[in-house]
């Protein structure tokens, strides 16, 4: 795997566990705003490689709200990059290099690992696998491919990973393979009890005031094919700050019956528009997000829009998302 780089090239698990293994000075990269499957599977592959005798930071530009805590080692994620120079930067979970945050520079040699379809394939040695259920599943194939012990750190920050990126094994990306996985990592010492409540049931009392404005305001288009919501800045400051944000309200809207799409769109503090699209598999709502500049899933995708005011961002995304759905409703 030595030698110049003429070429972005797509390896197999078992490359990127050769360049690992021959490698060292890793540096481990995540998108903004980071869910449970980046925290998971960036911890997952941080232990991993300390275990292996790697020296290993991971980035983060947040923000990492209180709520992630209970990861193991998470305080290992810092948002600031290391005093030393990596030789590897190792994406996790990134679709696009600006997901990392707005003109981020790579360090040394690049490896991309992700499941996402509209993943733009931008390092130096990439391997991306649509069927991955999360990114964990791949990081605890690939820590199988390099020996590594699966030890509790790992295994619990795996489940995370794949808890949450199924939605508590709810969304159709659930599959057999997932199931046992799942039930691998709690063998080696993950707490799905422990790791489920920290996820779905230790939420500041801010995200229930937002989650009841947000419900209470609901708007049904299309014979209700279409159902969104949006979230105001003021109304983020008013229920105490980002931190009250809500996680996974897009999915749970998408759960009106008769809903084919759902909308969730929040103001961010510079006026700007992030939206998340929820499908439940006739519309390809990450085709829709990658038109508009995003990108993520068939049935799960999320974009931000930072060139237009938030209402006309909206609209913009709006337009398409009902063009969509006329279209999937069309005879």
């Amino acid at each position: 795997m030595s030698g110049m780089i003429t070429e972005k090239k797509k390896v197999s698990l078992e490359e990127v566990a050769q360049m690992l293994q021959e490698g060292d000075d890793f540096l481990i990269v995540s998108h903004l705003r980071p869910d449970g499957d980046c925290l998971g599977s960036t911890m997952g592959l941080f232990h991993t490689l300390v275990q292996l005798g790697k020296r290993v930071a991971a980035y983060n530009v947040g923000p990492l709200g209180d709520k992630w805590d209970f990861v193991p080692g998470i305080e290992a994620v810092k948002n600031t990059l290391p005093d030393w120079t990596p030789k590897w930067t190792l994406f996790v979970d990134c679709g696009a290099v600006y997901r990392v945050e707005d003109d981020f520079k790579p360090l040394g040699k690049t490896i991309n690992i992700d499941h996402h379809l509209t993943n733009t394939v931008f390092a130096d040695y990439n391997h991306i696998d649509p069927e991955a259920c999360a990114v964990g599943e791949q990081i605890f194939h690939l820590a199988k491919a390099l020996g590594a012990r699966m030890t509790p750190e790992i295994a619990s920050s795996l489940f995370l990973s794949i808890l949450t990126d199924t939605g508590g094994f709810r969304y159709p990306n659930t599959s057999a393979a997932a199931l046992r996985l799942a039930g691998d990592l709690v063998e080696a010492g993950a707490d799905p009890g422990a790791i489920s409540q920290a996820v779905f049931e230790s939420r500041a009392k801010g995200e229930f005031k937002i989650t009841g404005e947000v419900f209470s305001r609901l708007n049904f288009e299309l014979e209700d094919a279409l159902v969104w919501g949006e979230i105001r800045w003021a109304t983020i400051m008013e229920a105490g700050g980002p931190d009250s944000e809500p996680d996974g309200l897009s999915s749970e809207i998408r759960g009106v019956v008769g809903c084919e799409v759902s909308c969730l769109f929040i103001e961010t503090e510079e006026g700007w528009c992030r939206a998340g699209l929820r499908g439940k598999g006739g519309i390809n709502c990450g085709a829709i997000a990658d038109s508009l500049g995003g990108g993520g899933h068939y049935n799960a995708s999320g974009l931000m829009i930072r060139d237009l005011p938030y209402e006309e961002a909206k609209l913009k995304v709006l337009n398409e998302v009902r063009s969509a759905v006329r279209a999937w409703k069309a005879p």
